[in-house]
């Protein structure tokens, strides 16, 4: 009988200190996620902007435009693309109106496809504590120890944008942040329309009579 007594005070012990670690964990996982914490991964939006991680998130006619932290190197795409477009342009007119509207359209859709991806969003893994913190005290899942989140197969932290990514393939400065699950196509996409591009306007130059 001692020994059931003392069995049922540990069993009681270990089952208050479950409740209060649970109820910890829940509190502090509710802090990181409070409205406006500048970097905190699951912060909600305040207003029309907010940050996950150094990644800021802009709200603009209902849909959200994710800057990363090398957004100048985007800057630098863009200007670019615009000048080889505005250049090869500038040389088609003298051509005729068709080879004016090939170049034309060349350099929209590399400037459309560029800044698809380069405002999309790479995958965020934003931090739920419901679903994500506790559970991992569970399972032997594998927990990102700077965003607290758990993470799933094939996603990785970026050092860069200070956030988890689904499906990280690689951190690309001139898209200004990482390329993820959610952006990996229009990221191919924006690959092959510049190729298909630059190889158009390398034959059209090509093709241009000598000037006499």
């Amino acid at each position: 009988m001692p020994v059931d007594s003392e069995a049922s005070e540990d069993h009681t012990a270990y089952s208050h200190f479950d409740v209060d670690s649970s109820t910890v964990l829940r509190e502090a996982a509710d802090e990181c996620r409070a409205p406006g914490a500048l970097g905190a991964p699951g912060a909600p939006a305040t207003g029309r902007s907010y940050w996950l991680g150094r990644i800021w998130v802009c709200q603009l006619a209902g849909r959200e435009f994710y800057i990363g932290p090398h957004w100048y190197c985007s800057i630098l795409m863009l200007v670019f693309i615009l000048g080889v477009g505005t250049f090869h342009c500038s040389s088609a007119a003298a051509l005729g109106s068709f080879q004016l509207a090939g170049g034309l359209a060349v350099t929209g859709l590399s400037l459309i496809s560029f800044l698809n991806c380069a405002f999309a969003d790479p995958g965020v893994l934003q931090k739920n504590p419901e679903d994500q913190v506790l559970p991992s005290l569970e399972t032997n899942h594998r927990t990102c120890q700077i965003c607290q989140v758990v993470q799933p197969r094939g996603c990785q932290h970026c050092h860069f944008c200070q956030v988890c990514i689904l499906g990280h393939d690689h951190h690309c400065p001139w898209m200004g942040k990482c390329i993820g699950r959610k952006n990996l196509c229009a990221f191919y996409t924006f690959l092959t329309v510049a190729f298909a591009s630059l190889g158009y306007i390398m034959i059209s130059a090509l093709s241009q009579p000598p000037e006499s």
